[in-house]
């Protein structure tokens, strides 16, 4: 058994409404677990959602939805999520949102997981609501095993 990589997204989000696409990280292609912990919080005066999406054709630039945490209302306080994938056998069809190198569009209902591993890079994309007035910084770790 291989030792576990931890693999760590970290940016500040918008101070108004729209949207951040973070930098992409790569080393989760070839795992068989992760274990993603998430530290969020939500934005002064907006509604905060935050998307973990997964390259679908390395070195293509085309993105899917994976995660999308529950929104976060105005206000909300800081708030830590685990989720543990694994290579799953079977899955029940699920809609997700696709994207490029900048651009998004979101499918994938809040607080589901696509359940799949990703085939090539991770990124975290924010998308802060009407009546933002604050920026935060949310940051997410992908633990990686290889089995």
């Amino acid at each position: 058994m291989s030792r576990p990589k931890s693999l760590v997204t970290s940016f500040a989000t918008l101070a108004e409404a729209g949207k951040v696409i973070g930098p992409a990280i790569g080393g989760a292609e070839e795992a068989t677990r992760i274990t993603v912990d998430a530290a969020l919080v939500g934005h002064a005066g907006g509604t905060l959602d935050v998307y973990l999406q997964r390259e679908l054709n390395p070195g293509v630039d085309n993105w899917v939805d994976w995660i999308h945490f529950t929104q976060l209302s105005a206000g909300a306080t800081a708030v830590n999520y685990t989720i543990d994938c694994a290579k799953c056998a079977e899955a029940t069809p699920i809609a997700v949102g696709t994207g490029g190198a900048t651009t998004t569009a979101h499918a994938l209902a809040a607080g589901k997981v696509a359940a799949s591993l990703p085939s090539g890079r991770v990124r975290m994309v924010t998308v802060s609501g009407a009546s933002t007035s604050a920026s935060v910084t949310e940051t997410v770790r992908l633990t990686c095993r290889y089995d």
